[in-house]
């Protein structure tokens, strides 16, 4: 019969800790890795989706700024942008039918007063009283205003196509059809790669357990 010494059986049981450690720690970074994937993905495929909840009353409806029309007004809204969550908005009342009338302010109390309006097809970005005038030769109204300009501290952006609806609590629920090929490429190509393309440059990598316990967590 075969009989292990104590020297061989200490070296056989420190060998297979160190076996055991080593794919524990495997296996929790590949399953970091996968939830970390999975999470940008998810990220991914909502970057072009706008979702708000909140109270107030009333309806309206958009096909882009240039195309919208309603009668609503919110008391408090809460929404995000896929990965962004935007700034609450206090009181917002929304009135017209663009492109000849359309107005909507919005009031953050991170942002302050803000709002966008439209007149006879041209759109003023920042709708404040002190911008009203000059609506021919005024800088501030543009036949199509720069997106980047448009979407600076307010929750809908130039081209989302979607609606609102508010009776006391109510929804808000866009698509941004200009972001959404480019914001699916990159959704499918961190798909298909397993997140080593990221065409939009906004995955989070993979940093050990805490960031899996943050991942789990959400």
């Amino acid at each position: 019969m075969f009989i292990l010494s104590r020297r061989t059986l200490g070296l056989l049981i420190a060998l297979a800790g160190i076996v055991c450690v080593s794919g524990c720690s495997t296996v929790n970074e590949i399953s970091g890795k996968v939830a970390t994937n999975v999470h940008n993905r998810l990220l991914d495929f909502t970057d072009p989706v706008s979702v708000g909840v909140g109270m107030g009353m009333g309806a309206s409806v958009r096909a882009t700024n240039f195309v919208q029309g309603g009668a609503l007004f919110t008391l408090a809204k809460n929404s995000f942008r896929g990965r962004q969550v935007q700034s609450p908005i206090n009181f917002s009342p929304e009135i017209g039918l663009s492109p000849v009338f359309h107005l909507r302010s919005i009031d953050a109390p991170e942002t302050g007063f803000d709002g966008r309006a439209v007149v006879a097809g041209k759109t003023l970005v920042d709708a404040s009283e002190k911008t009203w005038s000059d609506w021919a030769e005024g800088e501030s109204w543009s036949w199509i205003p720069a997106r980047s300009d448009y979407a600076a501290h307010y929750d809908r952006h130039l081209y989302d196509v979607g609606f609102s609806v508010y009776a006391l609590v109510g929804l808000d629920l866009a698509v941004n059809p200009i972001e959404t090929p480019y914001e699916l490429a990159d959704f499918f190509l961190g798909l298909v790669s397993l997140g080593f393309i990221d065409l939009a440059g906004d995955d989070h990598s993979w940093e050990g357990p805490r960031l899996l316990d943050t991942v789990a967590g959400k």
